[in-house]
């Protein structure tokens, strides 16, 4: 139905058997060798997680080893945050140029190098250097996933690829908080930046190895693809605009969960720390779950439908539903309902991102399809700093009601607009509107 709107030396996936004819009715089933590489981008997403959340879970140990303030250990944190937001777009345009192949590898060796640098913390200002260094690479993971996964795999199969790398980060909330504290105990801190960042060192060859032999289509590049040409071009396409305004809502929702939970548990539902420790994996379970259960169904229904942008959209409207059904329920008291109030919640977030980051794939050119998806993820960002101020408000003055009440309009604004101004089209080239 869509084929004649890609011309026929496009249709090309590398990673799959063969090439394939029509994409749109390609299997679902990935090849071996695209299941190599699902599981190296799930991997990597995972010590990507690891990486950036050690320190926070070490935090008390450092800050009292060298006598830092909360709000210098604010500070550290703060210059990741910017870095990170920064480079997201950045990381975009890099991997953009290079390709997933030799740009992932780049990225994911400077952010292993930049984490292990941090064993040789000496105080405040080396600490801020290193989150820092940490922060202007970290956001390569996520854009050379997408990168990759536009690169490599079917309009039916995107969603579930996206599935299988966005629960790498749920598995490594899972795994991050007593494989650190172990390394620490029976190591020395300074251990566990060590390790996380050798980790990550050797799923270097195994990424270069899994990804040998194949040519990316980035060298089809069309138009003028200087910084000055490509933005405007961006900000002129609507079908960007609208990827950047999902961003900014349906980030929030994400951001919420991953900084907040733990807070939200103590301070609001009476949890103690040690429930906290050993019931708190489960709404990143049911994350994970959703993830993976929201990109088979969205290429189940592309089959279907031969509508790949259309299948995005209706996974991410009952993303939001789950959101919105996991809010209303919040009024629990018991450990259970609580437990089961945000496990919904934390499934539709789920959903949401494994179809959210496909999005990118499916409607962008993939020869600025990084670009596109990191200037999107700098702007969610934004939308994640301004929505967390509001829960630091609200959850000062001990009411989450307000929070959840802005928390669920967030997911519905951000798929309307994706309803509203982007339409059916596959492979929406920003690179060939005009200049």
């Amino acid at each position: 139905m869509l084929a004649h709107l890609i011309p026929p030396a496009r249709h090309r996936y590398h990673g799959s058997i063969t090439s394939v004819s029509n994409p749109v009715r390609a299997p679902l089933a990935l090849s071996a060798r695209q299941w190599s590489i699902a599981i190296l981008l799930f991997l990597m997403i995972l010590l990507n997680y690891l990486d950036r959340v050690v320190l926070s879970l070490l935090s008390p140990v450092i800050r009292k080893e060298f006598a830092l303030s909360q709000m210098e250990y604010a500070m550290a944190v703060n210059a990741f945050l910017v870095a990170y937001g920064v480079m997201y777009f950045g990381s975009g345009i890099v991997l953009d140029r290079l390709g997933s192949r030799m740009g992932l590898g780049i990225f994911v060796g400077l952010w292993s190098l930049a984490c292990a640098l941090h064993a040789a913390i000496t105080g405040l200002f080396s600490l801020i250097a290193y989150r820092f260094v940490l922060g202007l690479f970290e956001p390569g993971g996520w854009t050379g996933a997408i990168k990759t996964v536009a690169e490599r795999f079917t309009p039916v199969q995107r969603s579930l690829a996206a599935g299988v790398f966005t629960s790498g980060a749920g598995i490594g909330s899972l795994i991050a908080p007593p494989l650190v504290i172990w390394l620490s105990v029976h190591y020395g801190w300074r251990s566990a930046f060590l390790i996380s960042g050798l980790a990550a060192v050797i799923w270097l060859p195994f990424w270069f190895y899994a990804t040998r032999g194949t040519t990316t289509r980035t060298a089809e590049m069309t138009g003028d693809r200087s910084l000055q040409k490509v933005v405007p071009r961006i900000l002129r396409n609507p079908s960007a605009l609208a990827y950047l305004a999902t961003r900014f809502f349906g980030d929030t929702t994400g951001y919420f969960f991953l900084f907040w939970l733990p807070e939200y548990l103590v301070t609001s539902k009476g949890f103690t720390l040690i429930q906290v420790g050993s019931l708190a994996w489960i709404p990143f379970l049911w994350n994970d779950l959703g993830a993976l259960l929201g990109g088979y169904c969205s290429g189940r229904i592309v089959q279907l439908r031969s509508r790949p942008l259309e299948a995005k959209k209706i996974m991410m409207s009952m993303a939001a539903i789950f959101v919105l059904a996991g809010s209303l329920l919040q009024n629990g008291s018991g450990s259970i309902e609580v437990l089961t109030a945000v496990s919904l919640c934390t499934f539709g977030v789920g959903i949401w991102a494994a179809n959210m980051h496909a999005v990118a794939a499916e409607a962008f050119h993939e020869s600025e399809v990084a670009t596109v998806h990191g200037l999107a993820g700098s702007v969610g960002a934004v939308g994640g700093i301004l929505f967390n101020t509001l829960v630091g408000h609200f959850s000062s003055q001990g009411n989450y009601f307000y929070a959840f009440l802005v928390l669920v309009t967030l997911q519905p604004l951000g798929v309307g607009a994706l309803w509203l101004w982007m339409p059916e089209r596959l492979r929406d080239a920003v690179a060939d509107s005009p200049a």
